[in-house]
This record gives C-alpha cells, structure tokens and sequence, in this order.
C-alpha cells in the first residue's frame, strides 16, 4: 500500500463539493504548507497540495516533523474563510475532528481508545503521537485571509521510520494496528470529514459538531497537565472541558481557579 498517491486514487473515495476537487501531488517538497502558501493567491479555495516527503516538514513553534516518503499523509488545504482573522486558529481543531472522523469511516479498530486529540492540534494513538494539524494564516487589509490547515498522519511508518529519540513518543496507525492502511482513502475520508465542519463553521462561527468530536476524543480532559506559557511561568493544572470557543478549561493546582486556556503550549503529566 505504499504506492505513491494521486488525485486519481483519492478522488475515487471523495464525497465532498469543493474540498480536493483540485490535488497536486508531489514526490518531494520542503513543506506542504509552505507550497499551499506559494499558491494560495492563484490557486482556488479547497485546492490540496500532497507531497510523499517534506524535507523541512514542521509543526507548531517551528519544530521539525518527520515525513519519510510513502508513508504518511503529509497534506495541506488552501481555504478562503470570510471569517475575522481571531476566529481563524480555531479550524486546528475542525482538522483534528476530520482526521478522527477518517479514521473512523476506515474502520480501523485500535486496541484502546484510538485516535485522540492532544489540545490544539496534536493526534494521538495510545499515549503516543501519531499526527498533528499546522495552521497558518496570511492577512492582507484589501483581501479575504489566506489559511492553509496542513495535516500529518503517520499511516505506513514502521519503527526503523523514526529516529531514536522518538521512538519510545511516537507512532503509527501501521505500528498500533500490525497492519498497512490505503492512504489514499484516508486522505480523502480527511477531506470528506473537514469540508463539513468547515462549512458549519463558516455559516455560524460556531465549533459545533467539531466540539463535541473533540470533546469526546479529548487526550486531556480529566488529566492532570503541565501548561507551559512562554509568557509565563510553568503552572500544573486538571483540564476540565473545552469551552465553546476551544479553549481548555482548567483548575489550576496552585490556586484552585478556573481558567481559559487560549493559546501556549501543553503537555500531558505523567499519570500518578
């Protein structure tokens, strides 16, 4: 199943209107995301950009992502919300549903509670991390913001994929499965489940049906976490919710108060 994708062999599973009805695929890019944002002024809202590697693949904070070639998702999604720009970052979240969602149609059966969301944007498999969603937005004062959402999903990778240190953090759905899963359909099962929530989003600024996905596919809710601010100092806390707008609801440790989570960095505890 590591043959190389093509609009071909995902547009045979799509279902959606616009979303991947235009997929440029590539053998080798820097990033996706950086590529979606070459193209975004000339290319149509919905259009896809794949590459079987990146060679400066990153995530959030700059930090580098791991895409060997043929064996993940490593995709990116040129959109054209007629949204303010402040309620933009919040589609991480609808990515993150939409990998879910895709996972779920392939009737992947997991041991444990399969694909969960690390709040904002990571994915996880058992503890470990399997994926992650980059959004990335450019605003100009004459135009509709440009928002690329790129999406990573280690599908194929088998152990020797990783490098040592993120062997014992990391993961796949080939390694939690004992199985190789068909990327084409889960690229386009992405799509088929994005383009929905993405609509919902657009008619009513309302996370909605992305909320409770993510809600209920929560890796945080009801654990105790670590929330590193780097405009603030470190502060241990229990995530309770996710308020309506994302945001994570905790209790801090030191104090008791409940508080909003907009934007930092998070990072689960170890367990007691």
């Amino acid at each position: 199943m590591n043959e190389s994708l093509s609009p071909e062999k995902i547009t045979q599973y799509l279902r959606t209107t616009f979303l991947g009805r235009k997929i440029l695929c590539f053998d080798v890019l820097d990033s996706t995301n950086c590529e979606a944002a070459r193209r975004a002024l000339t290319e149509e809202e919905g259009t896809v950009i794949i590459s079987e590697q990146q060679t400066t693949g990153r995530g959030r904070f700059g930090r580098k992502w791991q895409s060997p070639g043929g064996k993940g998702i490593w995709m990116s999604i040129i959109l054209k919300p007629q949204l303010p720009p402040d309620v933009i970052p919040q589609l991480t979240l609808a990515g993150a549903a939409a990998v879910c969602l895709a996972v779920d149609e392939a009737a992947i059966s997991f041991p444990g509670r399969g694909i969960t969301i690390k709040w904002p944007n990571d994915l996880f498999l058992n503890g470990k991390k399997a994926g992650g969603i980059l959004t990335e937005m450019s605003v100009s004062s004459r135009r509709t913001p440009v928002v690329v959402i790129g999406i990573g999903l280690n599908v194929n990778l088998a152990e020797t994929d990783f490098p040592d240190e993120l062997k014992s953090t990391a993961t796949s759905l080939r390694l939690e499965t004992g199985r190789e899963h068909d990327r084409a359909r889960l690229t386009a099962g992405i799509l088929n489940g994005f383009e929905p929530l993405y609509l919902e989003y657009l008619s009513t600024v309302d996370l909605g049906r992305t909320l409770t996905i993510c809600r209920e596919r929560s890796e945080v809710i009801g654990r105790k976490v670590v929330l590193e601010n780097r405009e603030g100092p470190v502060q241990t806390a229990e995530v309770i919710d996710l308020g309506p707008k994302g945001e994570l609801v905790v209790r801090l440790a030191q104090t008791g108060e409940i508080k909003a989570i907009i934007s930092g960095e998070i990072s689960v505890a170890l367990d007691d």
